[in-house]
């Protein structure tokens, strides 16, 4: 860029020089041609820049750690003409980390049919978080590299650096039903039952559970919907603070586990302190979608050295409390 600045006044000065020692029509020719020159090429590339819009996508929405993360950095315009030059610079974040990397994009060329030029970038995330890419800044730069005109930066897209799903046995604390407490709650789905409760019959309800015998008896439809007893809830806590290696390890374990229970029908509360406000976070984990929307929020705390046990604080629900230790073990 300073070259291209330096050799066009350079190219100007020699025009200017020229000019003077000679008042011929080929000196006015070369001093009015280095003067227009910068002008044509900004009056082309200044349209082009008005209609252009910068983009992030990720190739992937998340990875385990350890893969190579992509992001797609592009330029959409709209124009006859292709843009000289696009420079872009990125900066990629881990949020749990800390971690920083930069990267320097530049595109230029023809635009592919959807009118976007567009590149690749890369980065090996070897410990868990989200990822964010983010563009700190876009600038289009003319024919003769002389004027850059910035371009408004698109907005961050992220991925998630996922723990590992490890081939564990769950602990023989959380192998087993957890215990009756309270009183009885209708089962979902019905099925055979000793305990049922009886109840006017409702819109979507299946024919085999109405009480045929005693809805003869009462002109209406009168349906027999089983009980179970209540189980006691199951919250599994860790602290968001440590090593790298090591909260990697305790968030391998919970995803493992946490996936266990969901394949067994068995819904679930994760739960630990923010590492720097010390405010509660907790999820009930019920399918495999709030399952990702809690590892979203684990994943995008950050991971200091030290920090607040959540071990010392009172639990607001009921149930048992299973805390995922750095050694690998499971106090309850």
């Amino acid at each position: 860029m300073a070259a291209r600045r330096v050799g066009c006044g350079l190219a100007l000065a020699g025009a200017l020089l020229f000019h003077i020692l000679d008042v011929g029509y080929l000196a006015h020719f070369l001093l009015w041609t280095a003067l227009a020159l910068p002008v044509v090429s900004l009056l082309l590339t200044l349209p082009l820049v008005l209609r252009c819009r910068g983009g992030l996508a990720a190739a992937a929405a998340g990875l385990e750690r350890g893969s190579v993360f992509r992001f797609r950095a592009e330029v959409r315009y709209r124009g006859f003409l292709p843009l000289p030059m696009v420079r872009m610079r990125l900066r990629l974040t881990n949020e749990m980390t800390g971690e920083e990397t930069r990267r320097r994009v530049t595109l230029s060329g023809l635009p592919d049919r959807k009118g976007a030029l567009w590149a690749w970038t890369e980065w090996d995330a070897a410990h868990c978080g989200r990822i964010t890419c983010r563009v700190e800044r876009l600038q289009v730069v003319d024919g003769l590299g002389i004027f850059v005109l910035p371009v408004a930066p698109p907005p961050p897209c992220s991925a998630l650096s996922l723990p590992r799903r490890l081939e564990l046995p769950l602990p023989a604390a959380l192998r087993g039903e957890t215990e009756a407490t309270g009183p009885l709650r209708p089962r979902p789905g019905g099925g055979p039952g000793e305990d049922y409760d009886l109840r006017p019959y409702r819109a979507g309800d299946p024919v085999t559970t109405i009480h045929w015998k005693l809805s003869s008896k009462r002109d209406e439809l009168v349906v027999r919907e089983t009980l179970e007893p209540r189980q006691a809830g199951i919250t599994l806590t860790f602290d968001h603070f440590g090593t790298w290696d090591e909260v990697d390890g305790v968030l391998d374990r919970l995803l493992t586990w946490s996936s266990a229970l969901l394949d067994q029908g068995r819904s679930h509360t994760v739960a630990w302190l923010h590492p720097e406000t010390g405010e509660l976070r907790q999820f009930l984990v019920a399918d495999w979608r709030t399952l990702d929307r809690c590892l979203s929020a684990v994943l995008s705390d950050p991971t200091p050295p030290t920090g607040r046990s959540i071990r010392a604080e009172e639990a607001e629900n009921r149930g048992r409390r299973f805390h995922l230790m750095p050694n690998g073990e499971v106090a309850v």
